[in-house]
């Protein structure tokens, strides 16, 4: 991390935030508040005695304990993983910057007086590592950003009761639920249609067209696809230097420049010709995303506190459907490497006030555990 960064991480914190401590994620400019006040405002409709939330009385208890406890991790998770984002972000300037100190001095005159290029070589991994490590935090800044976005897709279904998993639920997903919202004439329907049309319409004004299918493309390419090639432009910098005699002494820099269409293959996206990556630097790539992922949980988390409010009032308004939790888990026999590790069998667990009551509002204090004896969940 570059040293004026690191320095504003060194800036004693105000009085403690409350329960729900946020002020890391405020310092680095990844705090959503809207998805913090609904994290507290799901956190707080937790019930010890009758589990889960507590005015989702409609619901079985099993499903209405795994729904409730579930859409808290899921808005929960907005915010983490919009921090991880930026922290990549943050990291991947700085390793390009120092890559950039590396290649300074590239550029050249030959005997004839013409501008050549010479790459440092590559002796050893060290000489290879800010390469690595900007690649490394390019992939993890998108997998971040893809994942905070999902996280908002499952609150969209969750705090809009939307007829489909939760536990499966994505941003895609998400607004494939909402395409398909039906004019029942009644109030519930309506907020629905109404949210439908605010997501639509913050999508546009948060980015240029297909910013967010853009994004999840890139995220997809890394997480499941085979990786596209970055690109690297050498440019003079800025600000020129000239020696005693009034000769320029060129000093070098490099651009970083992803790829158009990262849902193409390298030879797919080849065949476009030259529009194989974007013209602009890297960073304003990234750092535009990083915004309007940050608008888009802002604009939408805020709205969807609005209507979590007001089915508190009126619980009948839309109606928690049981069908959004199933039993179906995917098997996983994974015991670890070390079948001689000693069993961690613990009595006591350290942890935030918060864990204690969602443990509770689960049913999953020692003497209330019974309660999911013989259950599909156990």
């Amino acid at each position: 991390m570059r040293n004026g960064d690191f320095d504003n991480l060194k800036k004693h914190y105000d009085e403690r935030d409350g329960l729900f401590d946020r002020r890391f994620e405020s310092v680095i400019g990844a705090d959503v508040p809207s998805a913090g006040k609904l994290v507290e405002e799901i956190y707080n409709d937790l019930d010890e005695i009758s589990f889960g939330i507590r005015w989702w009385t409609s619901l079985p208890k099993e499903e209405r304990i795994l729904i409730s406890d579930y859409l808290y991790q899921c808005v929960n998770g907005i915010e983490t993983n919009l921090v991880e984002a930026k922290l990549h972000l943050l990291e991947w300037i700085d390793a390009r910057e120092r890559n950039d100190n590396k290649i300074a001095d590239v550029i050249y005159r030959d005997k004839f007086g013409k501008f050549q290029i010479k790459m440092p070589p590559s002796l050893n991994a060290q000489d290879d590592l800010l390469n690595k490590l900007e690649g490394m935090h390019i992939c993890g800044f998108f997998r971040a950003i893809g994942s905070s976005l999902d996280c908002l897709g499952a609150t969209i279904v969750g705090v809009l009761a939307l007829p489909i998993s939760l536990r499966r639920s994505d941003i895609t997903k998400a607004e494939k639920a909402l395409s398909k919202i039906q004019n029942l004439g009644n109030s519930g329907s309506q907020i629905q249609l109404n949210f439908k049309d605010l997501f639509e319409k913050v999508k546009k004004s948060v980015g240029p067209e297909n910013w967010l299918e853009w994004a999840d493309q890139y995220r997809n390419m890394y997480v499941h696809r085979g990786r596209r090639t970055t690109f690297h432009q050498i440019l003079p910098r800025e600000n020129p230097i000239y020696d005693l005699k009034g000769n320029w002494i060129p000093r070098a820099k490099a651009t970083t420049h992803l790829a158009k269409y990262p849902d193409r293959s390298e030879t797919e996206a080849m065949i476009k010709g030259k529009e194989i990556q974007l013209n602009e630097d890297a960073e304003i790539t990234l750092t535009g995303i990083f915004n309007s992922v940050r608008n888009l949980n802002e604009i939408l988390c805020e709205q969807l506190l609005k209507i979590w409010k007001e089915r508190r009032k009126n619980p009948s308004l839309i109606e928690q459907l049981q069908t959004q939790w199933d039993n179906k888990i995917r098997p996983c026999k994974f015991t670890g490497y070390d079948q001689n590790a000693e069993s961690m069998n613990p009595d006591v667990m350290i942890g935030n006030p918060i864990t204690r009551r969602r443990m509770l509002a689960s049913s999953l204090e020692d003497r209330q555990r019974f309660f999911w004896n013989g259950s599909d969940w156990e």
